[in-house]
């Protein structure tokens, strides 16, 4: 239950609808109040109305009917709500409204809510008691009056909502006070009947009453849902309005026999924790999920499913029922995008399907999407995406993958036979044990580093290299078998780390001896660093515009004060980083062809510097001087 403190932002036109019509002084008694010949047992306002009505907040007429039908007006909703409150109606100050005097039947109830800043008048001194309050009135008189307060003034359904009452009908919806007239429509220039007000009004003193019990989670597989709430083990619960764009009318059916687990709170569901989708479209008709809500995991157990505009803020699992196509369009997966390694069956086919027409078994479509990682652990995957993948893994049990797109940094894990095709620009293909890879991609690897000398490539002949880096001891031609045939496709070969004082030709790649085969020149680079000891070395020998690369990650403290570039090169350091060049001026970047991570504290004394961090994560503090 969220609430407000009481304010004074209430003026005569934002009040509200509230009481019966006409009040009696003289409160009934219990058996007058529950016998209105016009409000049967049936009647959808009865339990209000009666509440109110044997309390003497709320009167019928001198016929013995309430009327629930019947337009409220601003001086019953004043002596219904002084009631609700229990302000003190006599011992009060004259509020001076020139229309309504001390022996006026509401006198006591509009000076006492005049007294406590939940209504006020018009501008030429009148109170107007007698005409008929809005929906739009209401809402915030009783926001005000009971202090229920908007915890997301963004996620309202209504498209006709007023700027200077949407907080106020927010609070009122998501604590379930009030709906809309339609699914999109609040109509807040209607008026309040006297039994609509007894609905709110017990409606709003429910939420305030209400003991918080502690937050509790459901695990339910859908059946069927309506806008205003699902009916989980036989308790119905309604949707707080951060997820209610979850369970529409077009998500039925990609929600029909999903598995969620959600938080709830008080009856409401207020976060869901994880989606499993289990309901297949076809080629010709995809099972679509659109929301913008976000939740906590989403685990997609379906083939031709898309998923829209969702935001995860954990892993989205593909798993291996997604035997043919899955697509994300507009999505925001903040942790890992994980294609599962589990088997089905049927998948062998796709397999074999795949090795024949070169076309990937199961395709994961990315259009205006973004995911943290991308773990593929399944073989035979296609990944296609429109936007930058910051980073893939490619795992150990992947023999034949299809990348389409830009990806920063791809790592192979894998020590087996893997064919790598598609269309791609990678920033850094990091080749972390002994593969034996055939690189059909068509595009440009900027770095390709081999760290095992027992790597075995083939390159195609569409793919250009702008930096091949292997270990010390090693040669290209060890590396890359058909090297005689595309040497001409790599511009740099950068052998360990061995001091040297060769500069790396960033031009086009010189023609060897007789052989006609063009040879690309060979660096032994010691800025190319694989400890902390070569790191700080290279430190106090590298100059101005030098870039130093780490080649794997490391731990250790580094103070830099010379303007050079340092490349993390997508690895880690765990420990601070020190930028110290008070006087210098010019430009500086820690990821020029990628991303880093730093574990521990940035601290950077520069001021005339443009020190570029895009792609960096900094796990500790980043002071700036």
């Amino acid at each position: 239950m969220s609430k407000r403190q009481s304010s004074k932002y209430f003026n005569a036109i934002t009040a509200m609808a509230v009481a019966a019509s006409a009040v009696v002084v003289v409160a009934p008694t219990v058996s007058e109040a529950s016998s209105f010949s016009d409000v049967k047992p049936t009647h959808q306002f009865y339990d209000a109305i009666k509440s109110l009505s044997e309390r003497g907040i709320i009167n019928g007429f001198q016929d013995g009917t309430f009327k629930p039908g019947q337009n409220l007006t601003r001086g019953q909703a004043a002596k219904i709500i002084a009631g609700v409150l229990q302000l003190d109606t006599k011992n009060v100050t004259n509020p001076k409204f020139k229309d309504i005097p001390i022996s006026h039947q509401y006198y006591g109830a509009i000076a006492a809510l005049k007294q406590a800043g939940i209504i006020d008048g018009y501008e030429d001194g009148t109170f107007r008691q007698g005409a008929n309050i809005q929906r739009n009135h209401v809402a915030k008189i009783i926001a005000n009056a009971l202090n229920l307060n908007a915890e997301n003034v963004d996620a309202l359904p209504f498209t006709d909502v007023r700027i200077d009452y949407k907080e106020a009908i927010v609070a009122l919806f998501e604590n379930n006070v009030t709906t809309g007239k339609t699914a999109t429509l609040f109509n807040g220039s209607s008026n309040v009947t006297r039994g609509q007000m007894a609905a709110f009004i017990t409606r709003a003193e429910a939420v305030r009453n209400q003991t918080p019990q502690p937050a509790q989670s459901v695990t339910f597989k859908v059946e069927n849902y309506e806008a205003s709430g699902i009916v989980i083990n036989g308790s119905t619960y309604s949707f707080h309005s951060s997820i209610s764009s979850i369970f529409t009318e077009t998500n039925k059916t990609a929600l029909t026999g999903a598995t969620i687990t959600a938080t709830v709170e008080n009856g409401v569901l207020t976060k869901i924790n994880n989606v499993k989708l289990n309901k297949s479209g076809t080629a010709e008709s995809r099972v679509v999920l659109d929301s913008t809500a976000s939740i906590d995991s989403l685990t997609i157990n379906a083939d031709y499913v898309a998923v829209r505009n969702v935001s995860v803020t954990g892993n989205a699992t593909i798993t291996s029922a997604v035997l043919t196509e899955v697509e994300f369009e507009g999505a925001k997966i903040t942790g890992d995008l994980i294609v599962d390694d589990q088997v089905a069956g049927s998948i062998a086919s796709m397999n074999n399907k795949f090795a024949a027409d070169g076309k990937s078994g199961t395709k994961v479509k990315l259009e205006n999407s973004r995911a943290g990682k991308v773990y593929v652990k399944r073989n035979d995957v296609s990944i296609v995406s429109d936007t930058v993948i910051h980073e893939i893994t490619i795992t150990a049990k992947v023999t034949l993958i299809n990348l389409d797109g830009t990806v920063t940094k791809a790592t192979v894990e894998s020590s087996a036979k893997l064919d790598i095709k598609g269309n791609a620009t990678i920033g850094q293909l990091l080749l972390t044990t002994a593969v034996e890879l055939a690189l059909k991609v068509k595009g440009i690897v900027n770095t390709l580093s081999v760290n095992n000398p027992n790597t075995q490539i083939t390159v195609g002949a569409g793919l250009k290299i702008n930096e091949l880096s292997i270990p010390a001891g090693s040669t290209a031609e060890k590396i890359i078998i058909n090297y005689a045939e595309i040497a001409s496709q790599i511009v740099t070969v950068i052998i360990g780390n061995v001091p040297s004082t060769s500069k790396p030709n960033p031009g086009t790649p010189s023609t060897g001896g007789g052989s006609g085969t063009p040879t690309p020149p060979v660096i032994d680079n010691k800025l190319n660093v694989r400890t902390i000891t070569e790191l700080n070395q290279a430190l106090k020998t590298a100059k101005h515009g030098d870039t130093i690369k780490l080649m794997t990650s490391l731990t250790g403290d580094i103070n830099l004060t010379s303007l050079v570039n340092l490349d993390f090169n997508g690895h880690t350091l765990t420990g601070n980083v020190t930028i110290t060049e008070a006087k210098a001026t010019g430009s500086y970047s820690l990821t020029p062809t990628g991303t880093g991570t730093i574990a521990g504290d940035l601290v950077i004394n520069a001021p005339n510097v443009n020190i570029n961090i895009d792609g960096l994560t900094v796990e500790g503090e980043t002071v700036i001087y």
